[in-house]
């Protein structure tokens, strides 16, 4: 199910993230030497467009083009170039063969070398590669344009697709082409709505480029540097299997995994007398002796972040009849307001929403809460607190908190765990 063409990209607010920033200063003085090692792909990729022109692209015969063939006397070979040669400039490798339109080969079923073609092109594998030819010199074409609807409907599959615009235009289309790592890098970035991973890979992809155009440090940073800082830093390669290794000593120090396309549901809770209540979260971990608590103030905020994208969304959806207010759900810009995500009742009252996230199982609510939050849950009206449990999965659970500090409420228990100290000095 793909959305409408006319589906407008609404990018999101861009965050200070100190993860991000962190990873962008260890990552900015790589930039001069990891440009010097791929100098070389972007030499042959420039030599590659240049050879082919839409005249010789129109003109040229179906030995140079299809893979599976001896490589030309002179020139290139289109789909070999494109897919082997200028491999590290985004992966194709691993997909059928069919993605080229034409190729020469065999398949699983036949063991006869000989030219094969998708049969959306054409009857014949002559008349799809000539249908092929004029499909690239059409996306070559609409791409220069960015005329996004028209690449949408090219009928040049998604990856293959991808690859020729990226190569044709470096500096303007994203070198990501599998739909699995656009989605993975969406979701890790809190930038993915429902809507966005219904969509066509090519959205997916403008809205990457778009985050990156947004961003004040990556903004100076070309498309390749970009796609390279997000598989090998920030987020990283998206894990082969989404299984945790015992053993693995950097368990405890890799981000968080979030799934793709969660279905996050409200639940309904109250405050229990009892403190022997069955609903008391047994998940909770117990403190290490020595504990890690700069790595842990990291994994909250992550799991943070993520809880307030999905409670965004979530207020958004839940005022769906209300199109006015579900507008103008937002996140808070500072630290300082006391709460994260500033929605609204259907009457258009305001709701000041605090959002604590954790891996746990929905039952108990621990989370901490700062002497600001504090002050503000006191002073705001409706003041709420989301609590999402279950981060991890494919359906979080939220519990919607009325303000369990305002009025006092003897049930919610609130421990003074830190002390700011200030000792004044004199000179002697």
């Amino acid at each position: 199910m793909l959305i409408p063409l006319s589906f407008t990209i609404n990018m999101p607010q861009i965050e200070i993230n100190r993860d991000l920033r962190e990873a962008q200063l260890f990552f900015e003085d790589q930039i001069p030497l990891i440009e010097d090692g791929r100098r070389q792909l972007h030499d042959l990729r420039q030599a590659f467009v240049n050879y082919y022109t839409l005249r010789r692209i129109r003109t040229m015969s179906l030995d140079t083009y299809a893979l599976g063939n001896n490589l030309p006397d002179d020139g290139y070979n289109f789909c070999y170039t494109i897919e082997r040669e200028l491999d590290k400039l985004g992966r194709t490798i691993g997909a059928n063969a069919f993605k080229f339109g034409v190729y020469f080969g065999r398949t699983k079923s036949d063991s006869e070398y000989k030219y094969r073609h998708t049969k959306k092109f054409g009857n014949t594998y002559r008349e799809a590669f000539e249908n092929v030819k004029n499909a690239i010199v059409k996306l070559i074409v609409d791409g220069n344009d960015e005329n996004l609807d028209e690449i949408i409907k090219s009928p040049i599959s998604p990856m293959f697709k991808g690859k020729i615009l990226s190569t044709y235009y470096p500096e303007r289309y994203l070198n990501v082409f599998s739909d699995d790592h656009l989605e993975y890098f969406l979701t890790q970035l809190n930038i993915d709505t429902k809507e966005l991973i219904w969509s066509d890979p090519v959205l997916k992809r403008e809205v990457l480029v778009d985050y990156k155009n947004q961003d004040s440090v990556m903004k100076s940073w070309s498309v390749d540097i970009f796609s390279h800082f997000l598989y090998t830093v920030y987020p990283g390669r998206p894990p082969r299997e989404n299984v945790e290794v015992p053993t693995d000593p950097l368990k405890d120090f890799k981000p968080p995994v979030f799934p793709i396309n969660p279905t996050p549901v409200f639940i309904d809770y109250e405050i229990a007398t009892d403190e022997n209540t069955p609903n008391v979260n047994k998940s909770v971990k117990q403190e290490s002796e020595n504990p890690d608590y700069e790595g842990k103030r990291k994994r909250d905020k992550q799991l943070g972040d993520r809880g307030e994208h999905l409670v965004l969304q979530m207020e958004r959806e839940r005022l769906k009849l209300f199109p006015k207010l579900a507008k103008r759900v937002k996140k808070a810009k500072f630290d300082y307001m006391g709460y994260d995500i500033l929605s609204f009742d259907e009457n258009g009252l305001e709701r000041y929403i605090e959002v604590k996230a954790t891996k746990s199982k929905s039952g108990q609510a621990n989370f901490f809460l700062s002497y600001n939050e504090l002050q503000k849950a006191t002073e705001l009206k409706n003041y709420w607190v989301y609590m999402v449990y279950d981060i991890l999965s494919t359906t979080p659970k939220v519990w919607r908190i009325p303000n369990p500090f305002h009025p006092e409420n003897a049930l919610v228990k609130k421990t003074p765990i830190s002390y700011r100290v200030v000792i004044n000095t004199k000179s002697q």
